[in-house]
């Protein structure tokens, strides 16, 4: 496993170096070609950005892997699935050809069978039997399309006859894979995958391939219609996902339904016909997206594999620097100012209502959104607000703190990098979207001193003299604990007169007098 990890830390070093190099070379690679037999490899800025961000997040995913996944029997049978996983997924991302594009995609779904099967229990086939059953049928509209696309070559059928039906079954194709609004299905079972698993396939490559085909057939796909089309399906897939996530329990499935979000908002976002600013989204996304699948992994590990939000408790206990990565990861899920979600969602939002859309369109994109920060503060609560339980197990190793810490800090700044450097977007617009939010920010943190000022100067008085003193009184007179007191008293001084009247008429009659000759003698006396 060593040899693994060091092997793939060189390739993500030479993936390193070569975005450093990537303004200065397009670089295509033509293996063999013979008729439909072709190996064509193309790089150029999109796939090898991509490739970047998959080296690094299967680098940190590889060193959690040997943390959560100790003392397996499998171990190594797992490493080498992972590996072809990737590698399958690295091959789509620089194909250039009809049979590297099928190949890469086939071992995509039967690696990712086995990756899901790992567990071999009952939730594990059942999810596994779900994902492969269902991107086969994605293979099937896949291999529909190339066939049509070799025939049309071959002057068989007309290709603009076919054409457009050809997209359709590309699009089709996409959402299996990425599991859109009729396929979604599948995505929440393939949680019963390892967490490992799960933030690499479910962050960085499966749900994403979808995404990359479509975006590698842009002018293909990229028609009045078809757009509609995907837009329409992004926000339903979108609005879905959001409301399944708020009443979720299962953690692990909370967070998928949260990718199945992001993946919605990015199939919006294609459908805009903004495919490089959702490939930006795409990129963020699974930076921050695999260091949260990680720190949830960690702490259900720590909890004896217990997923069930409802079973949680004193997570505040965990090492605060593992707290504080789940929150910033958080944060760029919502897109909050300071983090790479900002930059990607501020202008996919503002583009997106500066267009004349429906209502319900405008309305249901809207409220997914909101319910991003619903979903994020429901994780968030399920995991460290809750006190009520007692099973508590806590794994102290020092390496978790700094594991995904590469990640955390490209989460944050890696997009205004590429912003400053890479990016063709004017000095302008960056600065009053950096700056923008701060001046929001002063206005709160300034109408919110001015108010606590009022209360504290202003209302102190009036509180204590008119409310406190009034509201006092109003208590001590109709609670029913004063009603109570004073009955009780005048139950005690009732029977100590009484005790008293029989002690005294107990006495006279003990000197031989009559109580009613002392009655008649004590009337004539006040008479």
């Amino acid at each position: 496993m060593n040899i693994s990890i060091f092997l793939i830390g060189f390739v993500f070093f030479l993936g390193g170096v070569s975005v450093w190099l990537l303004p200065t070379f397009k670089l295509g690679i033509y293996l063999l070609e013979w008729d439909f037999l072709s190996l064509k490899f193309n790089f150029y800025f999109n796939s090898v950005l991509f490739s970047f961000i998959l080296f690094w997040v299967t680098f940190s995913v590889l060193i959690f892997s040997t943390y959560y996944l100790n003392s397996e029997l499998n171990f190594n049978y797992y490493c080498f699935v992972l590996l072809i996983f990737v590698g399958s997924m690295f091959s789509l991302n620089f194909s250039n050809s009809i049979f590297t594009m099928l190949l890469s995609w086939d071992l995509l779904g039967i690696s990712s069978f086995f990756l899901v099967l790992f567990y071999n229990n009952w939730d594990s086939c059942s999810g596994a039997m779900n994902t492969a059953l269902t991107n086969r049928l994605g293979d099937y509209f896949m291999f529909v399309f190339f066939g049509l696309s070799v025939f049309s070559g071959y002057y068989f059928l007309s290709f603009s006859m076919f054409s457009s039906y050809m997209s359709l079954l590309l699009l089709l194709t996409a959402f299996t894979k990425s599991a859109q609004f009729p396929f979604s299905s599948w995505l929440p079972k393939a949680m019963s995958a390892p967490t490992p698993v799960s933030s690499l396939v479910h962050s960085s490559t499966l749900v994403t391939a979808g995404l990359i085909l479509l975006m590698n057939f842009n002018n293909l796909v990229l028609q009045k219609n078809f757009i509609s089309f995907v837009l329409i399906i992004g926000l339903f897939t979108m609005f879905f996902s959001s409301l399944a996530s708020l009443v979720e329990e299962d953690l692990k499935k909370v967070v998928a339904l949260s990718t199945l979000s992001q993946m919605g908002f990015s199939m919006v976002t294609l459908g805009l016909g903004l495919s490089f600013i959702s490939f930006i989204h795409l990129v963020s996304h699974a930076l921050f997206k695999s260091c949260l699948f990680m720190q949830v992994g960690y702490i259900i590990h720590c909890s004896f594999g217990q997923q069930d939000g409802r079973n949680y408790s004193n997570n505040g206990n965990l090492p605060n620097f593992i707290q504080l990565q789940m929150l910033v990861t958080l944060f760029c899920l919502c897109g909050l100012i300071f983090s790479s979600g900002a930059v990607s969602k501020d202008f996919i939002l503002e583009l997106f209502f500066s267009n004349n859309y429906m209502l319900f369109f405008s309305l249901m994109f809207f409220v997914s959104v909101f319910l991003t920060f619903g979903y994020s503060f429901r994780l968030w609560k399920s995991f460290f607000l809750s006190f009520n339980k007692v099973m508590n197990h806590y794994s102290s190793t020092v390496f978790m703190n700094f594991l995904s810490l590469a990640l955390v800090i490209f989460s944050i700044g890696f997009l205004w990098w590429l912003n400053f450097n890479l990016l063709n977007v004017p000095s302008l617009f960056l600065y009053v979207d950096f700056f923008g939010p701060l001046v929001f920010l002063f206005m709160m943190i300034f109408l919110s001193f001015m108010v606590l000022k009022m209360l504290f100067k202003e209302l102190t008085y009036k509180f204590l003299v008119d409310y406190l003193a009034k509201n006092s009184i109003y208590k001590m007179k109709n609670l029913k604990f004063m009603d109570l007191f004073l009955n009780n008293i005048n139950s005690k001084g009732y029977t100590l007169f009484l005790s008293v009247g029989i002690f005294k008429n107990y006495y006279m009659k003990s000197l031989n007098f009559n109580s009613v000759v002392i009655l008649i003698f004590i009337f004539f006396m006040i008479c």
